[in-house]
Parts: C-alpha cells; structure tokens; sequence
C-alpha cells in the first residue's frame, strides 16, 4: 500500500487527513515531511487497516499513537490510563503559579493516571513530588514518563486510595494537586471516552463523591489544595470558601483552597 492510497481511505472512511498521517508515521517510523513528499512510498497494508478499524468504532487516537501532547511535552499513553485533556493544563498552570508564589517544595498529586500533571509541574520546578493511583497499570505508565523525562528521581509513585501510601510523609506535603473523577454516572459520553477506565472518569450521581471522601477523611490545615472539577460544580466549592476559576471556555474548572489560612 502507498501513502497516497491510504490518504484516500482514510478521507473516504470520514477521518482527517491529518490523522491519517499521524497514523501512517506509527506504522512506519517517517516523519509528516518525508510522507508529504513522498506519496509513493509503501508500507504494511495490513498494520494500516488494523489500526484504521480501530479509529473506525471510537478506539481513540492517543491510545493508536501510544501519544498525547500535554502542556508543553509528549506523554506516552496506553488502553487502560485516562489521555489527558487540554483543559487538565490549566491545573498545572495554576498549580505552578502556587508553587512561585508560596515557595512551595513537595507536592503530592492524587491520581496520576499517565502521570502528565505531576510530571509537568516537577519539569518547570525543583520540587519533589509524591504520586497516587489506585490502577496499577497507570503507575507503569506514570513511572514510564517518569523516566522519560528524568525526574524519577524526585518522584515517589505508589499503588492506593488519596493519600494513604504516604500517611509517614503527610505533614510534609504542602500542595495537594488532583483531577479526579467527576462525570456524573449517567452522563452520555462520546464513543472514545467510553475506552478509557471508568474508574477515573466517573464520579457517583452527581460527580462528587471524590470531593466529599477526601475533604471529609483528611486533615488539610497547613496545606494548599488545587483540583479540577467539572464545569457544573462550582457551586458546591463556592459554598464552601474555595476560590473557583473558570477555563478558557469560561466554564467552572479549577478549584483553590488554602488550608494554612
């Protein structure tokens, strides 16, 4: 199969051309430049339409690529960790801006999945992070990353529930960082969402039960907590004295408290 055979029935399926590209470099390992240029060259038909009837009932893209571009880097990805979302990037954003501000040295995150938020914030600092997950399989995908972009060493990751693997290092955490999960149990998902693990998407009845366990189990004087929530939960921060900041869209997005306070 050629490239430009398979440009075409990639565009007759619906699919972009771009991704198409994107898909063709997988297989073959040639840059977007060299693939433009050369329309003729021929590659593994049958890798080709693997990957095509994958996209072609919702596998979503990332996954095909094992890729997601996230804040300013490239995270590997897998089935069975959640992809990253662009407007995850607003909660290292205002996690960094805490960290500037308060001089803040050991950061723990709740939930790393791929690991894209801890990591991002420990490239633009000098922190030390602490990491949590109660998936096993994103503990090898956050640890992957990890050592990717070398900061292995200034990151603990274990397997478990919030905070409770470092109930020894507690007092010494000073931010508390998390996306969690906070879709509604009975919200209508595009078709790609549903291949990603349920358990860091969905949230109870009404997207809460994270927020409610975690404020309710823990001890949070003397420290700073930033979380992503979805763009219907404000209210339920503001009630209770966060600061809530709204993305790009202007929808609820991150919250803020400080507990030192």
């Amino acid at each position: 199969m050629t490239v430009y055979e398979a440009l075409k029935i990639y565009k007759d399926r619906g699919l972009p051309e771009l991704e198409a590209y994107l898909v063709i470099k997988k297989i073959t390992g040639k840059t977007k430049e060299y693939l433009v240029a050369h329309p003729e060259y021929q590659f593994c038909e049958q890798s080709f339409f693997d990957l095509l009837n994958k996209r072609l009932v919702g596998f979503p893209l990332s996954y095909l690529l094992n890729e997601k571009s996230f804040y300013k880097h490239n995270f590997y990805v897998e089935e069975g960790v959640l992809i990253p979302r662009p407007e995850t990037e607003l909660l290292v954003e205002n996690a960094l801006k805490v960290i500037d501000k308060e001089k803040i040295k050991k950061v723990a995150e709740i939930g790393v999945g791929s690991g894209a938020v801890i990591i991002s914030i420990l490239l633009e600092t000098n922190c030390v992070g602490f990491g949590t997950d109660i998936s096993k399989k994103a503990l090898e995908i956050a640890k992957k990353n990890a050592r990717k972009f070398r900061v292995i060493d200034r990151l603990d990751l274990r397997l478990g529930k919030f905070l409770e693997p470092f109930k020894n290092e507690y007092d010494e955490i000073e931010l508390i960082v998390s996306n969690p999960p906070y879709v509604k149990n009975n919200s209508n998902l595009q078709k790609e969402v549903m291949f990603e693990p349920k358990e860091a998407l969905f949230g109870g009845e009404d997207g809460l039960d994270f927020y409610r366990e975690f404020l309710s189990s823990y001890d949070l004087n003397g420290k700073i907590v930033v979380m992503e929530i979805g763009h219907d939960q404000g209210d339920f921060f503001r009630k209770k004295d966060w600061n809530v900041i709204k993305d790009y869209s202007g929808n609820d997005r991150i919250v803020i408290k400080d507990f030192r306070r």
